[in-house]
């Protein structure tokens, strides 16, 4: 049977017996007058979702993932029990909501407060040591992902939350690793322009799918740290991407924004680090 459609979870997320989680209760989705919020992905839709103490972020599948309960539950264990400071609390509910296809799996995941990273890059677009130090943050956390041989598995701007403090939190971990999770197949590939083309063949989930996208979000940060005027001249605000696009990561390196690169000596070594991944 066909897993709900988003209109499907839209009409029975409105109606309080039909969602079961105990964290719920007494609870509502968010409506901006009279649309219901939400946010669809590739295989989630994400409903802001208030109650009288708390807001939450409820997730719902509607396109199938392999084992997807078996991987929520394992991803889920894996994240409490490292309890890392870059992700949010999430509980796995496998009777979670009523809908014309029956009774459904849901993810109940703590709200975050923060912002999405590209648009609080284009509020600090002019502020080199705050872009700087995201830059850091952000490969101090990849390093403890490495020190827990984890990985998102989908390491792009819209995943990564910078919190007021300028700390970093992720989300959407339908495509993590965790070591429980070796040997399944790697089934959500991540966003063109921060995966290797190795990527799109690669069978498994692997702790070292982050290893490229890490590099281009550095290199990316850094170099907006040192030339803000990029994200003008590559109309970054209306883009998929940061500072490279699927026809740069093509390229091999040959592209125009690999040459501006280069001219700087602090990020050449890092561009020709990303050169020689791609040759």
């Amino acid at each position: 049977m066909p897993l709900p459609s988003i209109p499907d979870y839209s009409a029975c997320i409105k109606t309080p017996a039909l969602v079961y989680p105990p964290l719920l209760k007494d609870g509502h989705p968010i409506e901006k007058g009279v649309r219901l919020i939400k946010y669809s992905g590739g295989f989630c839709v994400v409903f802001p979702y208030q109650t009288p103490s708390k807001k939450y972020a409820v997730r719902c599948w509607h396109a199938e993932v392999s084992d997807a309960k078996r991987r929520t539950q394992l991803i889920a264990e894996g994240l409490q029990n490292a309890n890392l400071p870059y992700f949010v609390g999430f509980e796995f509910y496998e009777d979670g909501i009523m809908t014309p296809q029956g009774l459904q799996p849901l993810v109940v995941m703590d709200w975050v407060d923060a912002q999405a990273l590209k648009k609080y890059l284009a509020e600090h677009i002019k502020e080199s040591t705050t872009i700087n130090e995201i830059a850091e943050n952000f490969k101090r956390m990849v390093a403890d992902l490495h020190t827990m041989h984890f990985s998102h598995g989908d390491l792009q701007h819209g995943n990564i939350m910078v919190k007021p403090d300028r700390s970093l939190v992720l989300v959407d971990y339908d495509s993590m690793y965790v070591p429980a999770l070796k040997g399944m197949p790697d089934e959500i590939k991540g966003l063109v322009g921060y995966q290797h083309e190795s990527r799109w063949k690669n069978k498994n989930v692997s702790e070292k799918a982050d290893y490229f996208s890490e590099l281009v979000i550095y290199i990316s940060l850094k170099a907006l740290a040192k030339m803000p005027s990029l994200w003008t001249d590559l109309n970054m605000e209306d883009t998929e991407t940061l500072l490279f696009s699927d026809e740069d990561i093509q390229s091999h390196g040959s592209s125009n924004i690999f040459k501006v690169l280069k001219t700087d000596p602090e990020l050449s070594p890092w561009v020709d680090q990303l050169c020689d991944f791609m040759s």
